[in-house]
């Protein structure tokens, strides 16, 4: 095997002979995750933030099972935003009194399972759902959810245009309704939006979320119990991003710590956790030209990997790393996914050695927003496999699928006849005729 070694630092080399095994033996297209890198990125919070801070991991980025157990085993938190997520957070094993219920749609599903977890706090998102939830009688307690009232400083903004939370002009509606029935309210919850790489943003977020929380505590004359300040904690994706500086966050969250007292504080990352264990695995199945470059064919795509931010990781992310090509100079080139839409581009005028059909490409931090963001239904291509390693262990957490997997849980409605189904008729009769 060659490296281009402007491309590959000694992390990714130790782990490249582990991806090209995994390409090996499950194909490709295919995720992989570094278990190590999940512990580290836990291990840099506890080094650098103060003890009293607690952090939730938000499936939202990444819900598969095993990235969920390896978050529950370290000790973190989690934050779900439906039925799905908050079955996996259990089923992972994460505490309830440690699981946190947001986004702006309690389904029934949810609720009926959120019976069961009397210890999970529920973030509720307007007055109207503080009034929908009222008859619910639910044991669970819940945090406000604040609309903030300050620029966002991040790439993915929730600033004061932002559609989720309370605008602070109407709390008063909330206020009127504590006394009517419904969870009991024992804190607030401030989001102002995510991938920021800028100590003094995130540290503007955090002191801007925990003034607005305070606020609403003499508003609604309550003791809090918890304040939920977001985070947004970004990791570099190409040149010129450096990584965030954790010990100035955790200097000036202390400070917050001592306002906030005796509410604790409370952190919501998900990014910043996984993205850099993952690599997102394809082989170069073809040649092309685009737009004058030369360019090659993936047997991956945008339907697998989405730039589900807004980060234009198709211009703006470092070249993947082929991980098997011989070393030859490196030429501008484009990769191309395997779809049938114009779109469909992985990266665009990225630096790479002489491709050739058969290679493997491995793109970097694709831990986040890769997989469980993707519309992987397109097209019906099967799902990628997930393969996690751990030094040289590696263990398949979702295996690889036959195109046939587009059929599961659907009907035959004509039953190969021609004629629809006799099994499989429903009949609905009008209104007037029941």
């Amino acid at each position: 095997m060659n490296y281009d070694s402007s491309s590959l630092n000694a992390t990714d080399a130790s782990a490249a002979t582990t991806l090209l095994e995994i390409a090996r033996r499950w194909g490709t297209p295919a995720y992989a995750y570094d278990l190590r890198g999940i512990r580290r990125q836990v291990d840099n919070l506890r080094r650098h933030l103060p003890a009293e801070v607690e952090v939730l991991y938000s499936l939202k980025s990444n819900a598969s099972l095993g990235i969920a157990e390896v978050l529950a085993a370290g000790g973190v938190g989690a934050d779900v935003a439906s039925a799905g997520e908050l079955i996996t957070a259990e089923e992972a094993g994460f505490a309830p009194e440690r699981i946190f219920v947001a986004g702006p749609c309690k389904s029934p599903e949810a609720l009926s399972h959120l019976r069961s977890l009397p210890e999970a706090i529920i973030s509720i998102d307007s007055a109207s759902e503080l009034e929908l939830l009222a008859p619910e009688n639910l044991a669970n307690r819940a945090v406000l959810r604040l609309r903030p009232d300050f620029e966002s400083s991040a790439v993915v903004t929730a600033g004061p245009d932002s559609r989720f939370g309370v605008p602070l002009d109407e709390l008063s509606a909330c206020r009127d309704r504590l006394g009517a029935g419904g969870p009991a309210i024992v804190g607030f919850h401030v989001f102002a939006g995510s991938q920021v790489l800028e100590a003094e943003g995130v540290i503007r977020h955090l002191q801007g979320a925990l003034e607005l929380s305070l606020r609403a505590t003499d508003i609604l004359g309550i003791a809090p119990e918890v304040f939920n300040l977001g985070g947004g904690f970004g990791v570099p994706y190409g040149p010129g991003q450096n990584e965030l500086d954790l010990a100035e966050v955790g200097e000036a969250l202390q400070g917050f710590v001592e306002r906030a007292a005796p509410a604790r504080i409370v952190l919501e990352l998900g990014r910043f956790l996984v993205a850099p264990s993952g690599w997102y695995l394809t082989t170069v199945v073809g040649h092309q030209h685009y737009q004058g470059r030369s360019a090659v064919i993936v047997d991956g795509g945008t339907h697998q990997r989405i730039d589900f931010c807004g980060l234009d990781l198709r211009h703006k992310a470092d070249p993947p790393l082929a991980l098997d090509a011989s070393s030859s100079p490196l030429t501008p080139t484009d990769i191309l996914g395997c779809l049938s839409l114009p779109d469909d581009i992985l990266a665009e005028s990225c630096q790479m050695p002489a491709l050739q059909p058969g290679n493997v490409l491995a793109f970097a931090n694709a831990g986040a927003y890769g997989l469980w963001a993707a519309a992987t239904h397109f097209h019906g291509f099967p799902p990628p496999a997930e393969i996690a390693f751990d030094g040289e262990m590696m263990q398949v957490m979702r295996e690889p699928r036959s195109g046939r997997y587009i059929l599961d849980g659907q009907n035959s409605i004509l039953g190969g006849r021609g004629e629809i189904a006799e099994c499989t008729q429903t009949r609905i009769e009008p209104e007037c005729t029941r």
